[in-house]
């Protein structure tokens, strides 16, 4: 008489078997991945490091290390503060963040994030000059890398911390119109804002200074400064005026 073979019975050997072998491999590779309790290098990442040049790797690992007095490499694992290696990098104003963990190979990896300027601020408060970056938050120059960037003047950036606030909205707002915008980008060389928030507008090619009043209907102006760059100038010439305002909707005024 044949037996009935158990499917089912002979299935669930199979599950635990399989599970068994998984479990194992998984072991062995965290075994593997992790054999190392102790720092073997430090690996850092620098994101837009091609496009700004602010620090470089060599400036990170002088932070973490207290310039070579606190060596990492080699310590143990569980004994490098992975928050105090963050708060020592953030000590570098032109950082935006960090994160520092544990790579898989045994490594302290740190993840960094520059800050992206916008605008320079020419102070008149006697602070130095600084960096506006696209969150609206102000940074200090660096003494290694100038950005080529649009300048802003005037008496509303006095003694101004940031332009964070509900009121500086508009003003960062335009300037972000401004940098992705090529033409515009290209042509306007610095902002003068008066305490008011009204802005004046110098242009790298002209003798003009284009009004261009509080930054609202922003849209509009801006287009209405491209007709004028478009259509009016290459009439009557580039000298042909001193003043331009676009302050107005739905007038372009040249004097």
């Amino acid at each position: 008489m044949f037996r009935k073979f158990n499917f089912e019975k002979m299935g669930k050997v199979l599950f635990v078997i399989v599970a068994i072998g998984t479990v194992t491999l998984l072991i062995g590779f965290s075994s593997d991945t992790f054999s190392s309790n102790r720092c073997k290098e430090i690996v850092i990442k620098i994101n837009n490091a091609d496009e700004h040049y602010f620090v470089n790797k060599q400036d990170i690992e002088a932070l973490i290390t207290k310039n070579g007095s606190d060596q990492l490499v080699g310590r143990m694992f569980e004994k490098i503060d992975l928050r105090e290696i963050e708060r020592r990098v953030l000590r570098n104003k032109q950082i935006k963040s960090c994160q520092a963990f544990r790579g898989i190979e045994g490594n302290l990896s740190l993840d960094i994030e520059q800050h992206i300027p916008i605008a320079r601020i020419l102070m008149s408060d006697g602070r130095e000059d600084a960096y506006v970056d696209v969150d609206g938050g102000i940074f200090p120059l660096s003494e290694r890398y100038s950005a080529r960037i649009l300048l802003l003047s005037g008496e509303y950036f006095r003694n101004l911390p940031n332009l964070k606030t509900k009121r500086q909205e508009k003003i960062l707002y335009f300037l972000t119109l401004i940098n992705e915008d090529a033409f515009l980008k290209a042509q306007f060389t610095q902002l003068d804002v008066a305490k008011n928030g009204d802005v004046s507008i110098i242009p790298l090619v002209g003798k003009h200074i284009i009004e261009f009043g509080e930054p609202t209907n922003i849209e509009n102006r801006l287009n209405r400064i491209k007709i004028f760059y478009s259509q009016i100038l290459p009439v009557r010439g580039w000298d042909s005026f001193s003043h331009i305002s676009v302050k107005y909707d739905g007038q372009i005024v040249c004097k």
